[in-house]
């Protein structure tokens, strides 16, 4: 795994373990909790520039890089929407793949039955975000294998995070300046209706453009880190 530092909230940095060929991350104590918006942002530009040709398996036993221990594969919830991870049973950590991480973070959700017919229109076969198997939209909206619901980046939580960033950006570049920029209100007013026009189209799953059986999630990955490096 490769170790890269993020900007934490109430502290300097956190370095976080990657490991690219799984997309998956390692986690010490809370250190998904204290991560900034912008560092999340951040970590999706990171997994995304360093996506492999082909996604590894998670292996069938993890264990502890702290005590060596067997990691558990737990369930857990966030508001509505379920997500799994492996922790170590003496706390040092956890181990969990980007997929899960965007799902904890509310970054993803199912697509609805009204989706699922409006992307059967221009698209027969997706591929699972999950597991990576083929998804045949017109036997069902879950994977035939690991039973994952069809899933796509939810644009509102995705805007709302990219808001916040600029925000907070726009107030800490002011503070430094050490006076109040009268035209902030309208920079940040553009900022938002920019933001907005940006993620529009996440809100339409048949406008991803596929080459063959597509990841929605990745597709909308694509979408976002094109934004952010263009913006």
């Amino acid at each position: 795994m490769s170790q890269q530092d993020f900007e934490r909230n109430y502290a300097k940095l956190v370095t976080l373990d990657i490991c690219n060929p799984c997309a998956s991350l390692w986690f010490d104590g809370v250190e998904s909790l204290a991560l900034t918006p912008g560092a999340v942002l951040r970590l999706f530009v990171v997994i995304h520039d360093n996506k492999p040709a082909q996604r590894k398996p998670v292996a069938d036993r993890l264990f502890c890089p702290h005590c060596r221990q067997r990691l558990l594969l737990t369930t857990d919830m966030q508001r509505a929407t379920r997500f799994r991870y492996w922790r170590c049973p003496g706390e040092h950590g956890r181990f969990i793949t980007f997929l899960e991480f965007l799902r904890e973070k509310n970054f993803v959700r199912p697509l609805s039955a009204a989706e699922v017919e409006q992307l059967k229109q221009s698209v027969r076969t997706i591929t699972c975000s999950s597991c990576g198997a083929a998804v045949d939209l017109n036997t069902g909206s879950a994977c035939p294998y690991c039973r994952a619901p069809v899933s796509m980046l939810d644009p509102k939580q995705m805007d709302t995070v990219v808001q916040q960033l600029k925000r907070e950006d726009a107030k800490r570049q002011e503070a430094n300046r050490g006076a109040i920029d009268p035209a902030l209100a309208a920079r940040l007013m553009d900022d938002r209706t920019k933001v907005e026009r940006s993620f529009a189209q996440f809100g339409d799953p048949s406008s991803f453009n596929f080459s063959g059986p597509g990841d929605l999630v990745e597709a909308g990955m694509a979408a976002l880190v094109a934004f952010l490096k263009g913006d």
